[in-house]
């Protein structure tokens, strides 16, 4: 017994140990290379516990989800007899099986492809306030709200775990403390909290302007207010993610289809932007550094001058991103750089698709009362663009207006799915699972040389700059 306890203790200080080495990484993130091999196999640990982890989890989570919904959908429409009925009049062929719909629906709205069973999209279900709500959520969880919800489980089962399970809350705690080192689409808290707010921000906006521009309008005819706050919600976030319609695009107000067509083309920007912002290596893929760093001649010189306290660079190592002050409030100029090459990069693919099919539809477009107008095949190019699956619609089809365009245009539209599918993509591969290896440490040791280089020609550069013109230059230019 006496020896069974004292394999006990040392195990337990053991591990007391090994906590104690690790809490240089979750309190206090130093250097990377100024960690031991023996703290960077326990980094490493957690990161493969961690990686296993989310590749369990993320499956579960993704069917259990989609079936809970659709069991959901299912018990409304047995209980609510207007849903039933919307069901048998759906379509002309006959009735809609209620299990059919409600797993086709439900499947579709999380993976975001906008399809239903139904020749009218959602239009039936205008004043059935749970379909559109519980359709609205999926889509939203299965966009841009992904990262959110994946943090908050995580979080969640963080706070539920009890104190016995350390090796699973470390896990969960490396999971939440450097989510970037483990899954792409898996954010810092403050990204993800920025992520949270654009969402909201975006959604009200066309709430409101849903509310304001069409209240007059025949298109909201017959539909209580209370359901037009639901529509005008459902609408707003199905319209820039999926392509779920409850009323007529063509028959909105111009000003809201212009704001669904800068929501549905912007779409792809907040996790965009979190992603790079959220990317430690940023600066060695985009091969551009910033101009606020520091020589090593200035900082040796300060440091001998002021206290001997070492000063740090910024580095790309994964293991700075546990701290708080390292994290830009606003995305980083690395960021913003690659932003507007996206930008530039993005818009003109948009203007020439739109041109293009302007020229290929010029008849159909230039009819009296025609409903291909200028605007709609902006409507279409922005949503083919940002894979939406949005459409104004043709009176008289229950297809998308781009059924109605020639087959020229349609192979545009096509291109133009398939260039904006991945213009989400980061400049070079975006490393979301780097483990610590000789090889990393010669590539970061070689960045901070870079990293340092760039300095000093900046600095040289800036005191060039300052120096002012030599007298003979002057006299020159006053001769001439």
């Amino acid at each position: 017994m006496q020896h069974q306890k004292n394999i006990k203790d040392e195990e337990q200080q053991h591990h007391e140990e090994e906590m104690d080495e690790c809490s240089i990484w979750d309190h206090d993130p130093a250097h990377k290379l100024e960690l031991t091999r023996k703290q960077r196999y326990s980094i490493g640990g957690a990161e493969y516990r961690a990686i296993d982890f989310l590749s369990i989890f993320i499956p579960i989570v993704y069917l259990i989800t989609t079936l809970l919904s659709s069991i959901a959908m299912r018990i409304y429409i047995a209980i609510d007899v207007y849903a039933q009925e919307a069901l048998r009049t759906a379509n002309d062929t006959g009735p809609v099986d209620p299990w059919l719909f409600s797993f086709f629906v439900c499947f579709s709205a999380h993976n975001n492809l906008g399809l239903a069973p139904t020749s009218t999209s959602l239009m039936a279900f205008v004043n059935a306030p749970f379909p559109l709500l519980l359709v609205s959520f999926l889509i939203i969880i299965g966009n841009v709200g992904y990262p959110i919800v994946l943090r908050f489980y995580i979080w969640c089962i963080y706070k539920i775990l009890p104190q016995s399970r350390v090796m699973d809350r470390e896990t969960l705690r490396y999971l939440l403390d450097h989510p970037r080192r483990c899954y792409t689409t898996l954010f810092p808290a403050t990204q993800t909290w920025w992520l949270v707010f654009v969402v909201i921000g975006i959604s009200l906006v066309e709430w409101i302007v849903f509310l304001t521009t069409n209240y007059w309008l025949p298109v909201l005819d017959g539909i209580p207010w209370a359901s037009r706050i639901v529509v005008g919600l459902f609408q707003g976030v199905s319209t820039r993610n999926a392509g779920f319609t409850a009323v007529h695009i063509l028959l909105l107000n111009p000003g809201t289809q212009i704001v669904y067509i800068i929501a549905m083309y912007i779409k792809s920007y907040p996790v965009g932007i979190s992603i790079r912002n959220s990317n430690v290596y940023q600066e060695r893929e985009l091969g551009i550094y910033s101009d606020d760093m520091t020589p090593d001649h200035e900082l040796s010189t300060e440091q001998h001058h002021t206290s001997p306290k070492l000063r740090r660079f910024p580095t790309m190592s994964s293991v700075m991103t546990t701290s708080k002050k390292l994290i830009p409030k606003q995305p980083s100029f690395y960021v913003m750089t690659q932003i507007q090459r996206m930008v530039t990069r993005e818009i003109c693919w948009v203007i020439i698709g739109i041109f293009c099919i302007c020229v290929i539809e010029a008849e159909a477009i230039m009819k009296p009362s025609s409903a291909i107008t200028a605007l709609t095949v902006t409507y279409e190019v922005v949503s083919a663009f940002g894979n939406s699956g949005s459409s104004t619609g043709y009176p008289g089809e229950n297809t998308a207006q781009a059924g109605s365009y020639r087959t020229l245009s349609k192979l545009v539209l096509m291109v133009l799915m398939y260039r904006g599918r991945h213009r989400g993509l980061p400049s070079a591969i975006d490393h979301a699972v780097l483990l610590p290896s000789e090889q990393l440490d010669k590539k970061e040791e070689l960045e901070n040389q870079l990293r340092q280089r760039h300095a000093v020609l900046m600095s040289q550069q800036s005191l060039l700059v300052d120096q002012p013109y030599p007298r003979w230059r002057s006299r020159a230019f006053s001769m001439a």
